[in-house]
Order: C-alpha cells, then sequence, then structure tokens
C-alpha cells in the first residue's frame, strides 16, 4: 500500500511539472479615449502575477495577424506599452482586434478598436442619455438661459440643436439658440409672443453623437404680457316709431236752417235782414171808432 501511495505522489509531481503555470490579463485599454492619425498610441493593463512579460497581438479587419508591440509588467502585475504612431499600423478602415497575453494567447485578453480613417477608439459602450431639463416660465422680453448636458459626461464629440414640435407657425420659437459643443440654451422672448394670456412653447433638445440621438421636449410659457382691450357692445341706433300725422276730422261748416217767413218770401211780417226774411212784429192798425 505504501509503495502505490509513493507511486502516486511521483505521478502527480510529474503531472504538475507537465502544465505549464503562466500569467494572466486581467484588465487590457488603450490609455486615452481615442487617438488620432498623428498621435501615438498606448496600451495598459494588468496581469496578476507581477513581473511578465506581456505581448499585443493584432488582428486586422482582414483577419490578419500580426505581434504589434510587448511590454514588461512591474511587481504589482501593471504594465504600459512604448507609444507606436497610430498611422504605423492602422491603415484599413474598419475594426481591429488586439490581444495582450503572457505565455498563450487563447488565454488572452482581447479588446476591439475602430478605425475611421481619421482616429482610433473603441466601440461605443455607452448610453446617450440626457440629463432631464424642467419646463420653464418667462416674460417677454426677459432672457432665459440654461445649459443642457448628457447623464455620462465622459463621452466627448456631443452636438446639440434644438427642433420646434409644434405644427404650424403658431407656438413656434425663432431666435432661440442653442451651442452645438456646450448645449448652452438663450432665448429672449420678444412682445411678438406676448398675448392676453399665457403661451406655452414647446421645442425638442437634440443630442447626437456619431450615429446615436437622444432628444428631450421642453415647453416654455411665456407668461401673459397685457391686459386684453375692453370692447364696447355695440350699440343698435334706437329707431324711432313712425308716428303718422293726426288726421283731424273734416267738419263740415254748421248750416243755419233757413228760416221761411211766416207770410212768404219777405212777404208781410218779415223784413230782410242781413239778407234773411225775417219776422218781424206785425203793427194792426185799429179802426177809428175803436179808439173809442
Amino acid at each position: 500500500m505504501q509503495v502505490k501511495l509513493a507511486g502516486f505522489g511521483i505521478l502527480s509531481l510529474f503531472l504538475i511539472m507537465l502544465v505549464p503555470v503562466y500569467a494572466e490579463v486581467t484588465e487590457f485599454s488603450i490609455e486615452k479615449n481615442f487617438y488620432t492619425n498623428d498621435e501615438e498610441v498606448v496600451f495598459v493593463g494588468t496581469e496578476d502575477e507581477g513581473r511578465k512579460l506581456i505581448s499585443v497581438l493584432m488582428t486586422d479587419p482582414n483577419g490578419k495577424e500580426s505581434m504589434l508591440v510587448s511590454a514588461m509588467s512591474n511587481s504589482d502585475g501593471v504594465f504600459e506599452t512604448e507609444p507606436k504612431k497610430a498611422d504605423n499600423f492602422f491603415s484599413i478602415i474598419g475594426t481591429y482586434q488586439f490581444t495582450a497575453f503572457t505565455i498563450q494567447k487563447d488565454n488572452g485578453k482581447i479588446i476591439s478598436l475602430e478605425f475611421d480613417g481619421n482616429r482610433v477608439l473603441e466601440p461605443t459602450k455607452y448610453v446617450l442619455q440626457l440629463n432631464s431639463i424642467q419646463d420653464r416660465v418667462i416674460q417677454v422680453e426677459k432672457t432665459i438661459i440654461f445649459t443642457a448636458s448628457v447623464i455620462d459626461n465622459s463621452i466627448i464629440d456631443v452636438v446639440y440643436t434644438l427642433e420646434n414640435t409644434t405644427i404650424g407657425l403658431k407656438n413656434t420659437i425663432t431666435g432661440a439658440t442653442i451651442d452645438p459643443n456646450t448645449g448652452k440654451f438663450v432665448w429672449t422672448p420678444s412682445k411678438s409672443y406676448g398675448s392676453y394670456e399665457d403661451v406655452i412653447y414647446n421645442f425638442d433638445i437634440i443630442v447626437n453623437v456619431e450615429d446615436k440621438e437622444d432628444r428631450e421636449n421642453i415647453s416654455i410659457t411665456v407668461k401673459k404680457a397685457y391686459d386684453e382691450p375692453e370692447i364696447e357692445p355695440k350699440v343698435e341706433p334706437k329707431v324711432e316709431p313712425k308716428v303718422e300725422p293726426k288726421v283731424e276730422p273734416k267738419v263740415e261748416p254748421k248750416v243755419e236752417p233757413k228760416v221761411e217767413p211766416e207770410f212768404g218770401l219777405c212777404g208781410d211780417g218779415t223784413k230782410l235782414i242781413n239778407g234773411v226774411c225775417t219776422i218781424v212784429q206785425k203793427i194792426i192798425e185799429k179802426p177809428w171808432w175803436q179808439f173809442w
């Protein structure tokens, strides 16, 4: 039994000696966010043992492999390659793959870099999103200023723009500006934007980075600028009723009845007075013998 155990121990030691022991690269990247053609690229990273030789293998967009550069890590396992001019190895537009390893490439750490003809950078790994922007209230002829920004402030080369969202000309802002690089927004609404009541103007602030975009809708309320003039009620002209002239009834002149003379027309006992035969007292004469 002891012989068997001794043989097993020797075999285990032999197997251990056959298995290679090597450090593993734990972190690997370029030193900056991006490099232009005329800059020198530096790779940085760490390995888990310290004082190891790190090799960097490049695979171009066509699949061709070539050993690019190497570096020695310090006692803490940190390494940094010598600067290498970007245009010395970036010539084809597309995606390059780089592998950092100590002994075996298959166990190395891999990163990808994109070359667009002018610069090299890691593929986008961020989410482009604007910080929330509060709605604003302003008076006419007053200036409103605020600055748009993205949540991830490590993102570079962002571009800010404005876009009206109201259909038609009503409630559309003009004269507002936003700095495409800093996101600073400035607007001074003139009197023409004021009204008899509060008016709301809507628009989008947009941020772009290459093919990525985010937008935030903003409302600016321009406060009531002046009072609505009182409108006098329309007074209809008073039409006086038409008064028909009063027609007095025609009065026929009163005709006094004609008095016929008692004794005929102006005969005995009548006398013509004012053209009318008028009865007069008839004087009766007595015979002479009646005087006595």
